[in-house]
């Protein structure tokens, strides 16, 4: 028999008392999985359709390159979502991860296969929707080790079991947790937003091939760039680590910029045994990555910000950068202008994962350069932007590691 005490949450409003009771969440919501849809049949118009690509962590991608449509609903009225409706992806990795809750901006909308809708029987639905994300998770992991294929069943969504309290408790915690999760939203929003006004920048404070001004320029500018090639304001780094004299090994990534290899992977990949046959790469230093990724199609091209010495493997180029202000270099290779060079120059035999390219035509890459003074303003201001959505991804972090904290202590 369960203890009493086991249903009560460590953190609680005031005002409420006593244990909580375990239901089935078949027993609490009405469940319903959606039509089956024939991928040659999606239009352009029509009522949006709601698919396991368009529910992420939280909320719903209905973004334009993310979304198709139905043209003829009739038959599928049962289909229809509502507001409130709680979504959730029961096929592939993202399984039970990935769930929304449908409102109002996002109707109408429709139903369809390998995704789970669940409406509220008698139930608060936004604590339904809260619980869900204190709980589901483990639940799942134990259904994916059962199973070769991740694969979420409305038998398995049916006997999840959920723990609930009064109605008027599951409205105060709902309507707390709504609340916060609009303050996410909101921070969502705003570093979207500041990731598309610097990639808008990017492009127009560079000058378009064949050009020699940007499109966007600070007032007093007026001269025209001059172009000159990589090899020209640079040189590639060649000094081994012979001594043993760093220990730290680095690594390039697309997405966090040049980091300790310990941080990324948390452990050392690299061999000591083999640390003085790795380069070394001073602060500024610039590093080119061949992998390829989401983030960088053609491999990255980082700077060395750490304000301090580490090595890094042979299968890096590693170059140092002269006559040139070295952050402006650092936007400018933070930009996409420079990937038609590389695509137009790199060997067709490329391994899948990695972009190939000789030194010898990596270096003829063409660096377009205004004055230093004008380098200077340019890498300044956008510097600023990092700078303000950092601190945007840091405040977006910090309240969903509270909400997820919240989450462990209010509900049992």
């Amino acid at each position: 028999m369960t203890d009493d005490t086991s249903r009560v949450p460590k953190l609680r409003f005031p005002g409420f008392a006593g244990a909580w009771e375990q239901r089935k969440l078949g027993g609490v919501t009405d469940i319903l999985t959606g039509f089956p849809f024939q991928s040659q049949k999606f239009s352009n118009v029509g009522t949006p359709l709601i698919r396991g690509a368009n529910v992420k962590r939280g909320y719903l991608d209905l973004s334009v390159n993310n979304t198709v449509y139905w043209g003829n609903v009739h038959g599928l009225e049962r289909y229809f979502l509502s507001e409130n409706d709680i979504v959730i992806q029961m096929d592939g990795a993202l399984i039970g991860k990935s769930y929304a809750c449908i409102r109002k901006e996002n109707l109408p909308s429709l139903l369809v296969q390998r995704v789970a809708r669940l409406r509220s029987k008698g139930t608060f639905p936004a604590f339904i929707y809260q619980s869900i994300q204190r709980g589901f998770l483990v639940y799942i992991k134990r259904k994916k080790t059962e199973t070769a294929v991740p694969h979420l069943s409305s038998f398995d969504i049916h006997n999840f079991r959920i723990t609930i309290p009064s109605l008027s408790e599951q409205q105060r915690i709902g309507i707390f947790f709504g609340q916060l999760d609009d303050l996410i939203t909101l921070h969502r929003r705003k570093l979207s937003h500041l990731r598309q006004l610097k990639k808008g920048l990017l492009q127009k404070m560079f000058p378009k091939s064949g050009e020699d001004r940007p499109e966007v320029r600070f007032p007093g500018f007026v001269d025209a760039w001059e172009q000159r090639k990589l090899t020209d304001i640079s040189e590639k780094v060649t000094e081994k680590n012979s001594d043993n004299e760093f220990s730290e090994t680095l690594t390039n990534s697309a997405e966090y910029g040049i980091i300790s290899q310990r941080d990324f992977f948390d452990k050392d990949i690299s061999n000591e045994k083999n640390l003085n046959t790795y380069y070394v790469v001073r602060d500024g230093d610039f590093v080119y990555n061949p992998r390829i990724s989401n983030f960088a199609p053609v491999g990255p091209i980082k700077r060395n910000t750490l304000g301090r010495t580490g090595v890094m493997s042979p299968l890096y180029y590693i170059f140092r950068a002269h006559n040139v202000d070295g952050m402006y270099l650092e936007k400018y290779f933070s930009s996409t202008k420079w990937h038609r060079f590389m695509e137009l120059n790199g060997d067709t035999g490329a391994r899948a994962d990695r972009f190939a390219i000789k030194d010898k035509d990596f270096v003829q890459m063409p660096i377009p350069l205004p004055n230093l003074e004008e380098q200077s303003k340019i890498a300044r201001f956008l510097e600023n932007v990092d700078n303000l959505i950092a601190l945007h991804q840091r405040k977006l972090s910090h309240l969903q590691q509270q909400k997820k904290a919240l989450l462990q202590q209010m509900f049992v």
